[in-house]
This record gives C-alpha cells, sequence and structure tokens, in this order.
C-alpha cells in the first residue's frame, strides 16, 4: 500500500503548505472506510483556505523539469492513483475523498 501512503503524505503537505496562514496551527482530520472488501476510501478534510484541488489543470510533463512550474505533480498523482476522487466544501472545511482498491 505504498500508493496510500504516497497520497496521504501528498494531501498533508500541500494542507501544512497553502490551506493555513504561516506559522498559524491548523486541523486535518482523516477517516476511512470500507465500503466493500478490498475497497478503501480515505477523506482528509481541513477548514483552512478553500481549495478545490481537482479544478487545477493536469502539469506537462512533456517540459524539462527545469522549466516545470512548481505544484500539480502531488494532485496529478492522486488523479492518477485513486479509483474515485472527490471534493467539497462543507461548513467550512475542505473535503477530499479518494478510494483505492487493495488491487492497486
Amino acid at each position: 500500500m505504498r500508493q496510500l501512503e504516497l497520497l496521504i503524505e501528498e494531501i498533508f503537505v500541500n494542507i501544512s503548505r497553502y490551506a493555513y496562514p504561516q506559522d498559524a496551527p491548523g486541523s486535518v482530520v482523516v477517516s476511512y472506510s470500507v465500503p466493500t472488501p478490498g475497497e478503501l476510501r480515505v477523506e482528509v478534510g481541513d477548514q483552512g483556505n478553500e481549495f478545490d484541488p481537482l479544478m487545477n489543470p493536469a502539469p506537462d510533463l512533456t517540459l524539462d523539469l527545469e522549466q516545470r512550474p512548481v505544484g500539480g505533480l502531488g494532485i496529478f498523482l492522486l488523479k492518477s492513483f485513486a479509483e474515485s476522487l472527490s471534493y467539497r466544501r462543507e461548513q467550512g472545511w475542505n473535503r477530499l475523498t479518494f478510494g483505492i482498491s487493495a488491487n492497486s
């Protein structure tokens, strides 16, 4: 389940860098469920700045590393590995939900 670790890490890094003002405390809540055997659904919530990562364009992977703008690869990985993916803003919370299977 290295993919799960990578996805959670990318989400946490983005929240810690961008969701809250610098040096300000913030909350992150992670919950999970197993809707069917072999399927894991994870929801990550934060009360930071409203941000829908699914609206970001995919990075241009044809550019050399030096030419690429910073950012976007974490969301690209999430979109690539997750079998389901959704975002919603609810009562001041960003809620990003993704699903992966044991076969991923």
